[in-house]
């Protein structure tokens, strides 16, 4: 358990009677140190490499209430091994019984060196952005079904004033029946819409807050703790996204009109209603939650990758998310770093040393190769949804192509560009005249696709599909 949580006082001095403010937290020694007792302590040879932290630092670990040291309480042993076969953390004991099948285990340390620049936590925390930003979007398309049920509610009342100029006062009755049974669909169906924009704001706090606390993990966890820690958020992510996806399959967008009663003109003494408030919903497919609980890249390496070789090693800056990436026709590699704090191109020669990084004004999503001296640039998430074409010898914008709905993945093929829109499919467009042809994609959501023999679509869900 940690000490000196009342006050920040430097434990070596607080032993020798002495009252002096820490301002160092070591996660191996568990104490407090200010700054003289703290060069003395990395003084030593055995404990320079000790993990050292501010102490606000520590506090701020401590209110994440997520546990950063793993303890086996089956056989009372510290967890510092990793099993592979089950992704989780072991002693040295569970390697003998529960774990006696499973691979070999590897040392905790082995795992989680470099965790804050690992692909765990890189697409952990970039699965999380994902999470907030689709569910802004439907929040988002929520409101928006309230603009449109407003604006349906008022042509459906401009339509029953039209109507009721045509017929004589008696039918006073009739109309205030109608318009109640209007009021009464619209309130109620309002009031659902309110309930589940409520519902998705509630639960992205709680996105958010995870999110917060992988930064938090990152700025002051050591990497042991960061790893263990992030693998708590995990569970909690999980919790989330299961509430979340079991609430967004009940979601229907709603949409309300008036069927006319055709003889409306005919005897309107015999006329006991205006029409019909008709409600028609349509579910909006809303699925963002499909991957697996666990399914996150650690840093073990694969037995069933052995009979490949590597042919090239290249050194991705850290803090980069890397989606997407291109082959140059002079074959340098072009990578996507979708980080939302970079918004770049990171350009490499044939041989893998760093050429550039060019830096874009939106975070982008997907690369094509357009001929031998352009390239495609997909911008979903930028206020101006588009694409850009960039000449590959001065990276200077030539064209731009621009979409109601996001535009996500791009391929080239045989002088056409297809697009994949959300709610629109795949647009296949002609580079000089714009979209040409529209093609509706049935079923879930898909981000990416190829142009081959085939059209191979694909999503951030892991469901693919093949077009012939």
């Amino acid at each position: 358990m940690d000490v000196n949580d009342k006050k920040n006082l430097c434990s070596p001095c607080e032993f020798k009677s002495k009252t002096k403010e820490a301002t160092k937290w070591y996660t191996e020694c568990k104490e407090t140190f200010c700054n003289s007792c703290h060069e003395n302590h990395n003084a030593h040879i055995s404990s320079k490499d000790h993990h050292v932290i501010p102490v606000d630092g520590k506090h701020m670990l401590k209110s994440l209430h997520i546990p950063l040291n793993e303890y086996c309480q089956d056989h009372e042993k510290d967890k510092d091994l990793y099993c592979s076969s089950h992704s989780e953390i072991i002693c040295l004991t569970c390697t003998q019984t529960t774990h006696g099948k499973c691979e070999p285990a590897v040392r905790l340390s082995e795992v989680t060196k470099n965790a804050k620049i690992s692909p765990f936590v890189s697409v952990l925390e970039n699965n999380v952005i994902v999470v907030m930003e689709e569910l802004k979007d439907i929040i988002k398309d929520r409101e928006n079904n309230k603009l449109e049920l407003e604006k349906q509610r008022t042509e459906i009342l401009d339509t029953v004033k039209d109507i009721r100029k045509c017929i004589n006062a008696e039918l006073d009755q009739v109309e205030h029946k109608i318009t109640d049974d209007l009021k009464a669909k619209f309130e109620k169906y309002n009031l659902d819409i309110d309930k589940n924009v409520k519902f998705l704001s509630d639960h992205l706090n709680g996105f958010k807050e995870i999110h917060e606390k992988i930064g938090v993990l990152k700025e002051y966890a050591s990497d042991t703790r960061t790893f263990i820690g992030a693998r708590a958020l995990e569970k909690d992510l999980y919790s989330e996204e299961v509430m979340v996806t079991s609430f967004l399959e009940k979601i229907q967008s709603i949409n309300i009109d008036i069927e006319k009663n055709p003889d409306i003109f005919v005897t309107c003494g015999k006329i006991k209603s205006f029409g019909d408030i008709q409600v028609k919903t349509l579910d909006k497919g809303y699925c963002i939650f499909k991957k697996i609980k666990g399914r996150y890249p650690i840093g073990i390496e694969s037995k069933t990758l052995s009979k490949l070789s590597k042919a090239l090693e290249i050194k991705i800056p850290q803090r980069s998310i890397i989606d997407n990436c291109a082959l140059l026709p002079n074959k340098q590699m072009i990578f996507v770093d979708s980080n939302t704090r970079n918004k770049r191109l990171i350009l490499f020669n044939e041989d893998g040393s760093h050429d550039r990084n060019i830096k874009l004004s939106s975070r982008l999503f997907d690369i094509a190769v357009i001929g031998n001296g352009k390239i495609a640039l997909s911008f979903p998430w930028s206020t101006r949804k588009r694409i850009e074409i960039i000449n590959t010898t001065s990276y200077q914008l030539e064209h731009e192509f621009f979409f109601k709905n996001k535009c996500y993945g791009i391929s080239y093929d045989n002088g056409r560009l297809f697009v994949i829109v959300k709610s629109e499919g795949i647009l296949i467009m002609d580079l000089s005249y714009g979209i040409r042809y529209r093609l509706k994609v049935e079923g879930y959501f898909m981000s990416m696709l190829k142009m081959t023999d085939f059209t191979v679509l694909t999503n951030v869900m892991t469901q693919y599909s093949v077009m012939t």
